[in-house]
């Protein structure tokens, strides 16, 4: 993963693609200042989505002081890069092909021979890609990490064949799965709703309750909508503070066994 940042924050996310040393390419692309240095490492991006996340928060998941400022160049590893992977609710394309959720980009069988005719002198090669997953949303990761910060546990979120969940708890109460959405209208809810109906089977333990995340109460409709199916409602009240519209109880045990059939 590569982190873009200046103004005090995180600007950007990308998935780091090839990467390869080339000194013709990387002066091309980057040429060198009068009596500077070049830069022959080169790296290409397979996403690239803006982001929003303060300059703190990233010191933070990474276990630094606040006021640490990224300066230059920043390699993390181990520990501290699944940290900000994880803190950030980062997902991966080339995880979702491992997942098989998604298809790795397929490889133009006429490359290679045109390539070899064409003496690798061809300047642009270029590519379509169709619309498919973000693996970073700006959007919902500050509510989510709001929320997570309220818990008395550790939130987690687990990785199955249909895709990543936003929140996977396991606590004295039980196994409880969320996903949330930037805005409380009525497709952003059934959206969160056909997610959680389609990642519960797949939990690592049988779920006990679902719910949707929002930042904002939803509409009679929305709400009734999700208690049909069983599912909780926790929406924002006011910054760290959240309310939970629980399901009826019966109707959770009446649909908790259509949650956990595969």
């Amino acid at each position: 993963m590569a982190l873009f940042t200046g103004a005090k924050k995180v600007l950007a996310v990308g998935e780091v693609g090839a990467i390869f040393v080339n000194r013709e390419v990387a002066d091309t692309l980057w040429p060198p200042s009068s009596g500077g240095k070049s830069w022959h490492t080169v790296y290409s991006l397979r996403d690239f989505v803006p982001a929003e996340v303060p300059y703190e928060e990233l010191a933070e998941l990474i276990g630094y002081s606040k006021n640490y400022g990224c300066p230059g160049q920043l390699v993390l590893e181990g520990d501290e890069a699944r940290a900000v992977i994880e803190g950030l609710r980062i997902t991966t394309r080339t995880v979702l092909e491992q997942l098989g959720i998604e298809k790795p980009p397929a490889r133009d069988p006429l490359l290679d021979q045109r390539a070899a005719l064409e003496q690798q002198h061809t300047p642009i090669i270029s590519f379509e890609r169709p619309a498919a997953t973000t693996l970073y949303s700006r959007e919902e990761q500050p509510l989510v990490m709001e929320f997570c910060a309220t818990l008395a546990i550790t939130a987690e979120r687990f990785r199955s064949p249909v895709g990543l969940c936003d929140i996977y708890v396991q606590g004295p109460d039980g196994v409880e799965v969320l996903e949330a959405k930037s805005r409380s209208e009525h497709r952003y809810v059934r959206e969160a709703l056909s997610q959680l109906l389609d990642y519960a089977p797949h939990s690592p333990r049988p779920v006990d309750r679902l719910a949707v995340l929002l930042p904002d109460p939803p509409d009679e409709r929305e709400l009734q909508l999700l208690h049909r199916y069983g599912v909780d409602c926790i929406h924002r009240v006011s910054p760290g503070v959240f309310r939970r519209v629980s399901a009826p109880d019966d109707r959770r045990h009446l649909m908790k066994r259509l949650w956990t059939e595969t």
